[in-house]
């Protein structure tokens, strides 16, 4: 992440900000744009493709046809990687603007939340809002619980560092039956150094704090799937409609020679559709492994935010849990759980392989 010093004017700050911001959004617009674009070329190449093969002058306008195809193509591997570009320095750009902004509240400021910010000061973390727009928050020190926490979406040393304050929930919530509640904010040296100098203690494994770590994969000592039965009908009927699609695509091209284009865009979207479909369907399916690292789970489909890896350093206890009548395995550490939807012989290979953290009497 980029750090963009401060101004000495309050109003070149603010300009900054703004600069910062505008800069974000510009970079969104054009991710969306440029993968518009790539998927538009990308159709266009089926198109052409289809329509070489099927036009009955095809001899005569063959060189046209080559033409639009590697135009086509060459525009949907240009767009996508722009758009890949364009995804990555979005992502940089908000983190920097965010970061921008919280320097401008102060050193010790990180952002907790949309528009809200936790501040170190003396004595206690005060929480208020960026603008000033709420009532702060001030929660003594002696009351709170800092974790740092490393999340890993896949099974390997690298992840997303951050830091887990936990505190009392009636500070931060007004209504509710948990006793503690959690609040997250991204690990930086800044936060760190609030940290050490106020004192406090940070729980948990400790972030490399300047220092290249190399990213290890591991390897997995065994694997349990769940099939997703939801997804796998949906994926099922979204093939079928693809495929009614195709063939209806097929019988406008072979009885109706005047609606050539339309059969054609038609059994190319039928193709795309019963294609994607029928991958969906194969990926619908869960995973939990056990590594000699620790344990990793991935929801059925590609999302990030549906599969984390947990060491062993991080568990406090394993066990059987019940909610709503469908059954998990939840996954405890110190700053909260984890449900991982109960798969056949997981909880027993768990507790065969490590009886520490598999206790009895489970809920």
């Amino acid at each position: 992440m980029k750090i963009v010093p401060l101004p000495q004017a309050e109003e070149a700050r603010r300009r900054k900000a703004a600069s910062l911001q505008r800069l974000a959004k510009a970079y969104n617009a054009c991710l969306l744009a440029a993968a518009i674009l790539a998927v538009a070329c990308l159709v266009g190449v089926l198109i052409v493709v289809i329509l070489l093969e099927m036009s009955a002058s095809a001899e005569e306008n063959a060189t046209l046809y080559y033409i639009l195809t590697g135009c086509f193509a060459t525009g949907a591997v240009v767009f996508a990687l722009l758009a890949l570009l364009s995804g990555k320095l979005a992502q940089e750009g908000t983190r920097t603007h965010l970061d921008f902004v919280e320097r401008m509240n102060g050193e010790a400021c990180f952002f907790v939340g949309e528009g809200t910010l936790a501040e170190f000061t003396a004595d206690a973390l005060l929480i208020r809002g960026a603008e000033g727009s709420r009532k702060p928050i001030k929660v003594p020190y002696r009351d709170i619980r800092f974790h740092s926490v490393c999340t890993r979406t896949q099974p390997q040393e690298r992840g997303r560092w951050s830091v887990v304050m936990e505190m009392p929930a009636h500070y931060v919530m007004k209504k509710g039956d948990a006793p503690r509640a959690l609040i997250e904010t991204d690990g930086k040296e800044r936060l760190y150094a609030a940290i050490e100098e106020r004192g406090l203690a940070l729980l948990g494994e400790q972030p490399p704090r300047g220092e290249r770590r190399a990213n290890v994969r591991f390897t997995p000592r065994t694997k349990f799937l769940l099939p997703d039965a939801q997804r796998r009908r949906r994926s099922l009927m979204m093939a079928l409609v693809g495929a009614v699609l195709v063939v209806a695509g097929a019988l406008i091209v072979a009885l109706w020679a005047d609606f050539l284009l339309v059969g054609c865009i038609l059994g190319v979207f039928g193709l795309f559709f019963a294609v994607r479909s029928l991958f969906a369907f194969a990926r619908a399916k869960g995973m939990f492994a056990v590594y000699e690292e620790g344990i990793y789970w991935k929801e059925s489909g590609r999302a990030e935010a549906d599969r984390f890896f947990l060491k062993w350093s991080e568990l406090v206890r394993i066990s059987q849990e019940t909610v709503e009548g469908k059954h998990y395995l939840a996954a405890e550490c110190a700053y909260g759980k984890y449900h991982i939807p109960e798969v056949a012989g997981a909880y027993d290979y768990l507790r065969a392989a490590r009886p520490d953290l598999c206790g009895e009497g489970d809920a």
